[in-house]
């Protein structure tokens, strides 16, 4: 695949799953990643019914104050005292716990989690479609969804194509673990208090059994005329303050295309005017 077929965020995974990280899988999520985590760790507080007037009908995906100020001071105690354990799991307590939450709760309706990003054991789909040096899988989304947001490469996972990456390390458990129980609650709180908060990274990026500990970065990817808006500021600040690896990447046009580029369409208005310059 060329550059120019590629988006900013498919150039900046391409750097991560390279070189530039040399991380095992990466997904373009937007915090969709996140929103799943939140529905599944979050479960028993979202449906607690000790909030008056939360549910109406037996039919509903989340209580009715999800999403407005509400929500976390209704539920404030339950929900600390759930990120707390949080916080203080291992990688790979958090990892399967999350594990075992996906299976108890697969296919019920809760708000924010996409199940058919996922296989019943919780891997993220993905198709043999190569996009060297990364690995980039089909994408699958619904139909209520902003299409002229949908991109080839959006809410798919994407590997390292230079490393042998187990099933076990595409799952969804698995990059929970990574991000790791202290930033994640950072997380969840985040959400708790905003639910549709704009703002939250691009990209999500994870190494589960590559190293000896694993890891995880968020990135919020700029094209270079881009810049950071307070709500993603205040994203990268919030992970960063709780340990985890947030960061920017500026995408920049190629000095030397861009010369060569210059140079070529000197050359056609030399041709055009009769003139001799050229390279």
């Amino acid at each position: 695949i060329s550059p120019g077929e590629l988006t900013v965020e498919e150039l900046a995974m391409q750097h991560y799953l390279g070189d530039g990280g040399n991380f095992q899988c990466g997904i373009h999520c937007e915090g969709a990643v996140l929103r799943d985590l939140f529905g599944l760790l979050l479960f028993d507080q979202m449906f607690h019914c000790s909030v008056e007037g939360a549910f109406v009908s037996a039919f509903q995906d989340a209580p009715l104050d999800l999403g407005t100020e509400a929500f976390y001071p209704s539920r404030s105690t339950a929900i600390e005292k759930r990120l707390g354990e949080l916080s203080a799991m291992a990688p790979s307590t958090l990892a399967e716990e999350v594990r075992q939450r996906f299976r108890r709760l697969h296919g019920q309706r809760i708000r924010g989690i996409r199940w058919d990003r996922y296989d019943a054991e919780g891997q993220f789909l993905q198709s043999p479609k190569e996009a060297s040096p990364g690995e980039k899988g089909t994408e699958s989304e619904s139909s209520n969804e902003d299409a002229s947001k949908v991109g080839n490469g959006r809410r798919v996972l994407w590997t390292n194509a230079g490393i042998e990456v187990a099933g076990e390390d595409r799952q969804l458990a698995a990059a929970a673990g990574a991000i790791g129980g202290r930033a994640l609650a950072a997380a969840l709180r985040l959400l708790c208090e905003d639910y549709n908060s704009a703002g939250l990274p691009d990209l999500l990026l994870w190494s589960w059994h590559l190293t000896s500990a694993p890891r995880a970065r968020f990135v919020e990817v700029k094209s270079e005329r881009d810049t950071l808006a307070r709500r993603q500021r205040l994203w990268l600040s919030t992970l960063r303050g709780s340990g985890a690896e947030a960061e920017v990447c500026h995408v920049r046009d190629n000095p030397v295309e861009e010369r060569f580029q210059s140079k070529l369409r000197r050359r056609k208005r030399a041709a055009s005017d009769g003139s001799s310059e050229g390279f």
